[in-house]
């Protein structure tokens, strides 16, 4: 129905257009003289452009996009370049370009307005600063084109798919083991530490995502065949995060500190599980490989907040021997007692907290948390770098 309006709109506005052209010869005619004739002749040129627009074909364009980069962290800036070539030098006017993208369920357009004239080609570039967390999803380009007095009218859309992904700003997070103090209390040295990261216990076949620091060259000279070095899972820092996906004004504050962990984590070595709690769970367990890295940021790059306030633990159990490390923005006593339902040993966990405002309702909440043996702390833009150090020492 939308088509067949559309269709008579178009037949309408030519119609309209040569009746100018013909009412306006029949007064000339009918009425002679200069004054009428000088009408008939003015309109003349605008007339027969509009009906050669209006037979023109949009189809005529190529269009093309090209974008700077297709991954960046949230803060920085894309350049988007469009690129639109045609074959028939029809003299064009007034040109409205639309590029149409998509990111966290809302549409946004940029237009620009060109006076095209003969040429063949035409590039056009924009910047998006700022960006946000998040895929970004750019669908289509717009061209319309309209004669002098806006009389034809004629829009095309061109399906044109591209997509970059925002990933989450990294923090440089001090990390500290879950296995950083020794069974009588005592604090392990960093020799220790360092030396349980890096003997290896056995050597596997090469897999891609593996880190050239795995590579076991002895093996290689011998065989001619890339090996890894594996490690002994007693000697890997056990850590499972548990991101809250419920909705806050710090949301994106939680996600960031999720990130900064997992990268930590993975610049020492370490084996970690990442685990998502909301209206959709998700797992990413014994996180290790490249590979299993960048899944994991994959999914903290397109995760939105929950905006149900559900409390859906991931089916997965967590490690007996590993410490939750549990990130909210919104703490509230229904998600700490799913949490200890999840981990029934409340000395394992640490709930780390990015709420802004310290009000006199979170804080009685902390104090419950606290006196059912969670450790709780406070994440602020001061502490953030040091803050998983401090929880895990204190």
């Amino acid at each position: 129905m939308k088509q067949l309006i559309k269709r008579l709109k178009s037949i309408g506005s030519i119609v309209g257009v040569v009746g100018i052209g013909v009412a306006s010869y029949i007064f000339a005619k009918f009425q002679g003289g200069f004054v009428s004739w000088f009408i008939f002749y003015m309109l003349l040129p605008f007339v027969l452009y509009s009906i050669l627009l209006y037979f023109y074909p949009l189809r005529d364009f190529t269009v093309k996009r090209k974008i700077s980069a297709e991954q960046l962290t949230r803060g920085g800036r894309v350049i988007v370049r469009l690129i639109i070539e045609r074959k028939l030098p029809m003299p064009l006017l007034y040109t409205v370009i639309i590029d149409k993208r998509e990111h966290a369920n809302k549409e946004r357009t940029v237009q620009q307005i060109v006076l095209w004239g003969f040429r063949r080609r035409y590039e056009y570039s924009y910047t998006l600063t700022n960006i946000q967390r998040g895929e970004y999803r750019l669908k289509a380009v717009e061209i319309e084109v309209v004669d002098f007095f806006n009389w034809i009218r004629k829009r095309r859309v061109y399906a044109l798919q591209d997509s970059f992904l925002v990933y989450p700003k990294m923090t440089d997070v001090l990390y500290e083991s879950a296995n950083s103090r020794t069974s009588e209390g005592q604090k392990m040295s960093a020799y220790m530490l360092a030396k349980d990261a890096t003997i290896p216990s056995s050597v596997r076949e090469y897999a891609a995502g593996d880190r050239m620091s795995w590579i076991h060259w002895k093996s290689f000279a011998r065989t001619n065949k890339l090996m890894t070095k594996e490690f002994d899972e007693q000697h890997s820092e056990q850590y499972t995060v548990l991101l809250d996906s419920s909705s806050s004004e710090t949301f994106e504050d939680t996600v960031e500190l999720a990130a900064s962990i997992l990268t930590a984590a993975r610049n020492h070595q370490a084996m970690l599980t990442l685990m998502i709690s909301g209206d959709r769970p998700a797992v990413f367990p014994a996180i290790q490989s490249g590979d299993q890295m960048q899944q994991a940021l994959v999914h903290l790059a397109k995760i939105q907040s929950d905006g149900t306030g559900s409390v859906s633990m991931p089916l997965q159990k967590m490690d007996a021997s590993s410490k939750l490390l549990v990130i909210t923005g919104n703490l509230r006593m229904e998600f700490i007692h799913s949490v200890l339902q999840f981990c029934p040993n409340p000395a394992s966990v640490v709930c780390f907290v990015t709420q802004n405002d310290e009000s006199e309702n979170l804080q009685v909440i902390i104090e419950q948390a606290r006196r059912l043996g969670i450790t709780v702390q406070i994440i602020s833009k001061t502490n953030v770098s040091s803050a998983l150090k401090e929880a895990v020492t204190s």
